[in-house]
Order: structure tokens, then C-alpha cells, then sequence
């Protein structure tokens, strides 16, 4: 799905903000005194992640219906809901 959103680069700003943090914490402990920088770097990556993930929604294209339609990758096929069998 993420891959489909094209949001990949979303969750790896995500990720690196949660790795920089980790750092933050760690060079904290030890007492170092520019580990508040990975901090701020680390908040900065965060909020920049999140609104990228919000991204498809803010500007979803509306149809005249009012409906959101989100526009996905074409290059990634999506594999057809199989149908479901009643149980006897």
C-alpha cells in the first residue's frame, strides 16, 4: 500500500528521524554537548514525514460527485479481491 501511495520516501524520512533520535539519546546520556542538535534534526524529519504522509489526502483530486479519488502509481499492479466462498 505504501509502495502504491508512493509514500515510500515518507516512511524513510520516518525512519531516519527515529534513527537520529535514538542517536540523540545515546550522546545524551554520554553528556555530549551537540547531541541537541540531533534532537532538533530528529523533530524537523518527523514533522516533515507525517505531512508528507498526509500529502495524497490534502490534495486528492474530487470527482463531481465529491468523491476523493487517490491517485496511485500505475507501475504497481494491484492484485484483484478474490471472492469469498459462503461456508456450509
Amino acid at each position: 500500500m505504501i509502495k502504491l501511495l508512493k509514500l515510500q520516501k515518507a516512511v524513510f524520512v520516518l525512519v531516519a528521524g527515529l534513527l537520529s533520535f535514538i542517536a540523540y539519546k545515546v550522546l545524551d546520556a554520554n553528556h555530549v554537548k551537540g547531541s541537541i542538535y540531533l534532537q532538533m534534526l530528529a523533530g524537523v524529519l518527523i514533522i516533515v514525514g507525517a505531512l508528507w504522509l498526509l500529502y495524497p489526502i490534502l490534495f486528492a483530486k474530487k470527482d463531481k460527485d465529491g468523491n476523493a479519488e487517490i491517485i496511485t502509481d500505475p507501475t504497481v499492479e494491484v492484485p484483484a479481491d478474490e471472492e469469498e466462498k459462503p461456508e456450509i
